[in-house]
Order: structure tokens, then C-alpha cells, then sequence
């Protein structure tokens, strides 16, 4: 498990924003579970506040909602780094929320079922093998 500490502020804006490039956001929804969702929207709305009256920053924002290209998340991380240096209290808020979305898509991830048919073993998400059964 990683340190909460330890998260830059280029992991924070992908787990935050991720969804915005994508090709939708339900692909992210598969991947992010549960209360993840909500934690997920918590962040954004976090970062978000603490951008408000920022112009730079809010364009940013407003042009990673719109396209989600990678260089308007560079630039994004760029100011959330800035934001999380000048503020620790903040930056340690976020990385609280950052590791808490972490540790449930991790703890989803091992917990995937597996199902033993006969003499075939296979994660459902992946098939390998003979997936049919009696094999």
C-alpha cells in the first residue's frame, strides 16, 4: 500500500479526472466501484473549490470537462502541484481521498471471482483456457 503522503499530484488528477478522457465516463464506472464513485466526485469537487477565482486553473478545469485531452491535464497537475505545495493542509486532504479511491479499486481487483469448471480455472474478466464446461 502506498503512503498517503507520497501522491503527486499527477496521480491525483488522473484518478479525479480520469473519466474526462475516456471515451465515456461508464468505461471508468466499470472500473471505479461502490462508494469509489462518490469519492471519485468528492475529489474533483475538492480540487475544484480550491481553484475557484483561479482563472488559470478554472480554464484548465473547464477544458478537461470539455475535451479531456492530455495537455489540459498536464497543465492541471501543474497547478494542483503548486496548490499542494503552497497548501499542505489541503494537499494532505486530497491524498486522504486519493488513497481511500486506491484501496477500493484495490480491494475490488483481489476480491475477482474466480470459477473452477472441472479441470478448467479461469477469471471471469479474462478468459484463458477452455471456458467450456466438462472441457
Amino acid at each position: 500500500m502506498l503512503d498517503p503522503t507520497t501522491l503527486a499530484a499527477g496521480a491525483i488528477v488522473k484518478l479525479a479526472f480520469d473519466e474526462f478522457v475516456k471515451a465515456g465516463a461508464g468505461e471508468t464506472a466499470k472500473k471505479t466501484v461502490g462508494g469509489a464513485l462518490d469519492l471519485v466526485k468528492s475529489l474533483r469537487d475538492k480540487i475544484r473549490a480550491k481553484f475557484q477565482g483561479d482563472k488559470k486553473a478554472e480554464a484548465a478545469l473547464s477544458q478537461v470537462a470539455q475535451d479531456g485531452s492530455q495537455a489540459a491535464l498536464t497543465k492541471l497537475e501543474v497547478y494542483l502541484d503548486d496548490a499542494m505545495t503552497e497548501d499542505s493542509t489541503f494537499a494532505e486532504e486530497i491524498r486522504q481521498v486519493a488513497q481511500q479511491i486506491i484501496n477500493i479499486n484495490n480491494q475490488s481487483i483481489s476480491s475477482r471471482q474466480y470459477i473452477n469448471q472441472g479441470r478448467d480455472q479461469f477469471n471471469i474478466e479474462s478468459i484463458q483456457g477452455n471456458p467450456k464446461m466438462g472441457g
